[in-house]
C-alpha cells in the first residue's frame, strides 16, 4: 500500500526520493520539499547532472564516474548509480548501501523498499555509471529545522485527512451494533461498499487529473485488453457534460455521508440508499456492454465499480430491505439532508476537478519555464545585453572569495534595505560551495549629515579592515547585521567595538557614493556579474544554476 501511495502522489522521477534518501543516509539535513525544488527548476531534471549539483549545494562534495561492474563493487558505499526498468519500465536511479560478499544491499525504487540481491543479479540491471559522494562538516540547508516542523504538521493534516472517514465509520458502526446487534450487518457492509466506492471514484477522479500516473497505469495496463484511457477519454464518459467519475463518486460519497451523520439504520438512509441502488443497478449493463462490444477494451477500475453496485444490490436482496420499502415512505423532512450529502460532493468534485487541472498544469509550466530560465546559454545571452560598467570598481567595498575566481559579482546595497538582506543568505550560499566565485559589496551610502545607513556601513568596512585575512570574521559580523530580525545598530556597535577605525572608512564611504553616481544605481539590491547587470527576470537565488566553470 505504501508503495502505491508514494507512485499515487509522488512524482514520477525518482530523483527527488534518492536524493532526499541518500542526504539522510550521509546525515546532511534538508527537507524533501526543498530537494524537490531544488530538482524540477534544475535545467537537467531528471538527470544525474541535476542530482549532483543539488548535493553541491548543500555541501556533498560528489563525482559522477563511468565504471565497469568489477570496480564499481570496490567503490566506497553509500553511492548513487542508475539501473534498468524491468518489464518496459524506465531507467531507475538506485542507491547502493552496503556490498557485502556475494551480496548488494540497494534501494528498490519500484517497491520503495531496501532490498538484499545477488551481485550478478544486480549487475545485470547496472547502466555503467555512479555518484561518489561525501559530506562536507558544514553539510545541509539553512533553516532546515523550521522547514522540518513545518512539512511535518503538512503532513500530519495530510493523514488526518485520509484516516478521517474510516474513524468515523469505524465509530458509526460501533453505536449501530450497540443499538441494533447484528440486525445491523447489512447497513454496515453497504457503508463499507461505499467506502470502497468511495475511493475508486477519487482514483477516477485522479486519473482525470493525471492519466500517466504510475500507480494508475500499473492498475489499468494490468493486461492487453485493459486500457482506462479507452474507456475514460472516450465519448461515452460524459452525460450532459459531467463525467461518469464524478457521477460515480458523488453516489457513493453522498450514500456514506448521509448514513455517517444521520445514522447507519436510519429510515431515510435506508428509503434512500435502496432507492438509488435501484436506480443505480442499470447502469451496470451499459458500462459492461460498451466495455466488450463498443471500446472491446477493459477499464479495470470501471469494472471494480460495477462490482461494488452489483454487491450493493446483493446485500439489499440478502437482507430482504427491497420489500419494506414500498409503498413509498419518504418524508419531506428527510429532503434537506438527502439533497445536501449527494449535492456536497457533486458540487465539490464539479468545482475543484477543474481547479486542480489548472493548477497541476500551472505548476508543470512553472517548472519548464524555471528550466528554460536556468538554461546557461540564455542566461548567458541575456547578461550580454544588459549594461556594463564602465567604471572599475577596483578596492571598493568588502571583497570575499578567491581573487582568481573566474566569476565576479558586485552586489551593490543598502544596509537597511530589506531585499538586501533577503539576498544575503543565497549569496553567501553561493560563496561557500562555489570556489568559482567571488563577491564584492558595494554600500549606497554617504559620508552627508543625516545619513543613517552611514553608520552601519562605516562599521562593517572597519571590520573588514581588521580582519583582512579572515573572512570568516567578516562573514559573521555581515551574518550578525543582514540577519538580524532588527536592525539595532547600537546593539551591533556593541558587539564589535571599533573606536578610533570607524573615522578611517569616510574616504571609503565616499569613494562608494561616487561610484554608485557615476554608474547610476537606481535601486538595491543591485548586481553585476563580470561586469554586466544582472538581467531583471533572474534573482540571485537563479545564480547557482550557471556560475560554474
Amino acid at each position: 500500500m505504501n508503495s502505491f501511495l508514494k507512485k499515487l502522489f509522488e512524482p514520477k522521477s525518482n530523483g527527488p526520493d534518492i536524493t532526499l534518501l541518500f542526504l539522510q543516509a550521509l546525515k546532511v539535513p534538508v527537507t524533501a520539499g526543498t530537494i524537490n525544488k531544488e530538482l524540477e527548476e534544475h535545467p537537467n531534471f531528471n538527470s544525474l547532472l541535476s542530482i549532483s549539483d543539488v548535493l553541491n549545494r548543500f555541501g556533498v562534495d560528489n563525482l559522477a564516474v563511468r565504471l565497469d561492474s568489477d570496480k564499481l563493487l570496490t567503490m566506497p558505499a553509500p553511492f548513487i548509480t542508475q539501473i534498468r526498468g524491468a518489464h518496459n519500465e524506465p531507467d531507475y536511479f538506485s542507491i547502493v548501501k552496503k556490498i557485502d560478499g556475494d551480496n548488494i544491499d540497494y534501494y528498490d525504487p519500484v517497491s520503495f523498499k531496501w532490498q538484499r540481491s545477488k551481485k550478478e543479479d544486480f549487475l545485470k540491471r547496472y547502466l555503467g555509471v555512479a555518484l561518489l559522494a561525501e559530506a562536507r562538516e558544514d553539510a545541509g540547508e539553512r533553516d532546515f529545522e523550521k522547514k522540518a516542523k513545518e512539512e511535518k504538521r503538512k503532513t500530519i493534516l495530510s493523514l488526518s485527512g485520509i484516516i478521517a472517514f474510516p474513524v468515523i465509520l469505524c465509530i458509526a458502526g460501533v453505536i449501530s451494533v450497540m443499538q441494533y446487534g447484528a440486525g445491523s450487518w447489512p447497513s454496515l457492509l453497504y457503508a463499507l461498499l461505499n467506502f470502497a466506492g468511495v475511493s475508486a471514484g477519487f482514483l477516477l477522479l485522479w486519473y482525470e487529473l493525471d492519466q500517466h500516473n504510475p500507480a494508475l497505469q500499473q492498475i489499468c495496463s494490468a493486461g492487453k485488453k485493459t486500457n482506462c484511457g479507452a474507456i475514460l477519454q472516450s465519448g461515452a464518459a460524459k452525460i450532459a457534460g459531467i463525467s461518469w467519475s464524478i457521477i460515480g463518486f458523488s453516489y457513493f460519497a453522498g450514500g456514506l455521508l448521509l448514513m455517517l451523520f444521520t445514522g447507519v439504520n436510519s429510515p431515510q438512509v435506508l428509503f434512500t440508499t435502496g432507492i438509488l441502488t435501484l436506480l443505480a443497478f442499470p447502469y451496470t449493463f451499459f458500462s459492461l456492454y460498451y466495455q466488450w462490444r463498443v471500446a472491446q477494451q477493459w477499464c479495470v477500475l470501471c469494472l471494480f465499480v460495477q462490482a461494488l453496485l452489483l454487491l450493493q444490490l446483493a446485500t439489499l436482496l440478502a437482507a430482504g430491505r427491497l420489500g419494506t420499502m414500498f409503498p413509498l415512505s419518504f418524508h419531506v423532512e428527510w429532503l434537506p439532508a438527502v439533497i445536501t450529502a449527494y449535492t456536497l460532493p457533486f458540487v465539490l468534485a464539479a468545482v475543484l476537478l477543474p481547479v486542480f487541472k489548472k493548477a497541476r498544469e500551472s505548476r508543470e509550466n512553472i517548472s519548464r519555464l524555471q528550466r528554460l530560465k536556468h538554461n546557461t546559454q540564455i542566461f548567458d545571452a541575456l547578461l550580454s545585453k544588459q549594461k556594463q560598467l564602465s567604471v572599475p570598481s577596483n578596492g571598493l567595498g568588502i571583497t570575499l572569495g578567491n581573487p582568481s575566481a573566474p566569476f565576479k559579482i558586485i552586489k551593490v546595497c543598502n544596509p537597511y534595505c530589506g531585499p538586501c538582506a533577503r539576498a544575503h543568505a543565497p549569496m553567501e550560499a553561493l560563496l561557500e560551495n562555489n570556489p568559482d566565485v567571488q563577491i564584492q559589496i558595494i554600500f549606497t551610502a554617504s559620508n552627508k549629515a543625516g545619513d543613517h545607513t552611514a553608520p552601519p556601513v562605516r562599521h562593517l568596512l572597519a571590520i573588514a579592515a581588521s580582519n583582512k585575512d579572515d573572512d570568516t570574521a567578516i562573514k559573521q559580523g555581515l551574518d550578525d547585521w543582514y540577519l538580524a530580525k532588527e536592525k539595532n545598530y547600537e546593539q551591533f556597535a556593541t558587539k564589535y567595538p571599533m573606536n578610533g577605525k570607524l573615522k578611517q572608512q569616510e574616504d571609503k564611504i565616499e569613494a562608494m557614493r561616487k561610484w554608485c553616481d557615476q554608474t547610476e544605481i537606481s535601486f538595491t539590491p543591485t548586481f553585476f556579474i563580470n561586469g554586466y547587470q544582472m538581467p531583471d527576470i533572474y534573482t540571485v537565488e537563479d545564480l547557482k544554476y550557471f556560475l560554474t566553470v
